[in-house]
């Protein structure tokens, strides 16, 4: 599970704003690959990557809904998913833009179903694989506005996991550069 979540922290941290709405599924087939994405975030317009510099990424669990977990279990998992963390974005990966972030990010267990950038609005969907700990599927969606600065996203997460269940989770990422890299 916290491999989705690293996935999903790389695509706020790897977009930016760009120009008029961009859907990325360029062959119509219902599979966005990480070259489609590339492709999505470089027709989009000038420059659509985030400036280099040293990025504060917080993630806050806002609802958790387990069915028949008790309330203790719930909370918990709320505080063990909620983070901050510092990143620094260098020239070299900003330039190198979406798809090698995509690559390392879903280790072939999640599929990009839809991508499309609108202005400084993102909307994306995928599924991922639990393979982890056995057969599970999470669907996740990530909807909001970034600039080449910040962001601020809303995450959805429904599906089922191994161990756990029906699972549906709602978080918020909150993106700024705080400064240059050490």
């Amino acid at each position: 599970m916290r491999n989705i979540f690293g996935l999903a922290l790389m695509a706020v941290t790897l977009t930016a704003c760009g120009g008029g709405a961009v859907d990325a599924d360029a062959d119509g087939d219902g599979n966005v690959t990480a070259a489609e994405v590339n492709e999505a975030v470089a027709a989009s317009g000038d420059q659509v990557r985030p400036e280099p510099g040293l990025y504060e990424t917080t993630m806050e669990v806002v609802e958790v809904d387990m069915p028949g977990a008790p309330q203790a279990m719930k909370d918990m998992m709320s505080s063990a998913m909620g983070t901050t963390i510092e990143l620094c974005v260098t020239p070299e990966m900003a330039e190198k833009g979406f798809e090698d972030s995509l690559k390392e990010g879903q280790n072939g267990d999640c599929t990009v179903n839809s991508f499309t950038l609108d202005g400084g609005d993102i909307d994306m969907s995928m599924t991922c694989r639990t393979a982890e700990n056995g057969p599970g599927q999470m669907d996740m969606s990530l909807t909001g506005t970034v600039t080449p600065t910040s962001s601020d996203m809303t995450m959805s997460m429904n599906g089922s996991v191994p161990e756990l269940g029906d699972l549906s989770i709602k978080a918020a990422y909150k993106q700024k550069r705080i400064g240059d890299c050490e």
